[in-house]
């Protein structure tokens, strides 16, 4: 950059004839000697293939993964964090711009005669110019800047948390989803024997048709019920690496979950009492109302008149010299900088509504939750009371299916309400285990 500007300066003054002024000349080699800390460009391509980061290899995932694995490795390698942490440095750069001293303006003069010279010189001058308002605003917008860095970095924070929980879900979902199909396969190898046993005694004239059509038509219904699930289980396995930042082909296992996940109400209420000192979406729309708490004492602050102030030196073509003082002044006439002000008033007062929805918002999602939670756990209550009988009555039916004693509707019918209340049970654990994770999120609760 510096060898290009003298290359034009050394042009400027072949290309005229008259001398240039010494000051102008030390003026240039001091312009020479900013521009030689200016920044330099380089290209950064983007790269042709998926680039997969994370913790990947720190984890050994044929072993399995716990939900402590899920969250580390969601909140390493999910592409979409990795995509939003550059926003740190954005905010962290826009502290450092908001610091800034404003720059003084150089001015710089030449005039030259033409025609009659005689006697006369070339007319030169220079001047320097600074603002003051930027330094009276100047720790306004630094305090604006602090804000919205605290912010995003507190929206990162609430970010990290909800892949969490997303992960954390997706994870449940993946681990109950491969029970039930355990529990359809193991169901429908029992129902193929049966039916082909069915289909033998029709052979051998031992067992009626009916039965091996009934036979043949329970084996159908248990493969049509896994090819569905198997269908949304190849959903929830391909979402769940997506969200951890793996490749497609990755194998993941989870782990068997404990038992029993469940909040106290006691808890929760405590939890809710101090929300808005523990939640980071909160906390960063504390942040974001402070800093706006600046924009607005900064809008005020520049208000007052624009003052500039200057000095220069000058020599006319007479050969005279003059010294001057330069003073800028804005009148506050028409502007004055009211609607700055206003604008930044209003956006003051609808952050203000934004925080107090929000906390709205976290008590109703709360509630809601223990009451469904209070549900699941009233419908569980019901049907492990009930399903220690149902089992032992299919269990008497089968024989006496087999007999011939009950007919083959019936029979259906009962196996068919026990296997459904059997995925019931199991549906009902998920749903336990998501209305944890969802708490854990929504109070910042520490992991139970």
């Amino acid at each position: 950059m510096k060898d290009a500007f003298l290359s034009r300066f050394r042009i400027f003054s072949a290309c005229h004839s008259f001398p240039l002024w010494p000051g102008l000349r030390f003026t240039g080699l001091g312009v020479l000697a900013l521009l030689s800390g200016c920044a330099t460009y380089q290209p950064h391509p983007l790269p042709e293939q998926v680039e997969y980061q994370g913790r990947i290899r720190e984890i050994n995932m044929a072993d399995g993964l716990d939900l402590s694995d899920v969250a580390v490795l969601a909140v390493e390698g999910n592409p979409d964090l990795r995509a939003k942490r550059q926003g740190l440095g954005i905010a962290r750069a826009q502290v450092f711009a908001a610091g800034l001293l404003p720059d003084p303006q150089l001015s710089l003069s030449l005039d030259h005669p033409t025609g009659s010279t005689a006697g006369v010189v070339n007319a030169t001058g220079i001047g320097i110019a600074y603002d003051i308002i930027p330094l009276i605003t100047r720790q306004a917008r630094i305090d604006v800047g602090r804000g919205m860095q605290k912010k995003v970095q507190l929206n990162l924070l609430w970010q990290e948390w909800q892949v969490i929980q997303q992960a954390r879900t997706l994870a449940v979902r993946t681990r109950f989803e491969q029970e039930k199909l355990t529990l359809l396969r193991t169901m429908q190898g029992l129902y193929r024997t049966r039916y082909q046993r069915s289909r033998q005694g029709v052979q051998d004239g031992n067992v009626t048709v009916d039965i091996n059509g009934t036979d043949l038509s329970v084996l159908m219904d248990s493969s049509s019920q896994i090819y569905q699930l198997e269908k949304i289980h190849n959903k929830t396995r391909h979402a769940l690496r997506l969200l951890l930042g793996v490749p497609p082909d990755a194998k993941i296992n989870i782990n068997a979950l404990p038992a029993g996940p469940r909040y106290e109400k006691a808890v929760i209420n405590a939890q809710l009492d101090r929300l808005a000192e523990v939640r980071p979406d909160l906390l960063a729309l504390k942040a974001g109302y402070q800093a706006q708490e600046s924009r607005v004492r900064a809008a005020i602050l520049a208000q007052f008149p624009a003052f500039s102030f200057g000095f220069s030196n000058a020599r006319d073509t007479g050969n005279i010299r003059t010294n001057g003082l330069n003073i800028g002044l804005t009148i506050l006439l028409f502007s004055g900088n009211r609607g700055a002000i206003a604008i930044e008033r209003a956006t003051r007062a609808q952050l203000f509504q934004e925080y107090q929805a929000r906390l709205a918002q976290a008590n109703i999602e709360v509630d809601q939750l223990l009451d469904f939670q209070e549900i699941v756990r009233r419908q569980q209550k019901t049907l492990m009371s009930n399903l220690p009988e149902l089992q032992a009555i299919v269990i008497h039916a089968r024989k006496a299916y087999g007999q011939g004693n009950i007919d083959a509707l019936t029979f259906l019918n009962m196996e068919s309400t026990l296997i459904n209340k059997r995925l019931e049970k199991l549906s009902l654990e998920q749903r336990q285990w998501q209305i944890k994770i969802a708490l854990q999120t929504l109070l910042a609760l520490p992991e139970k």
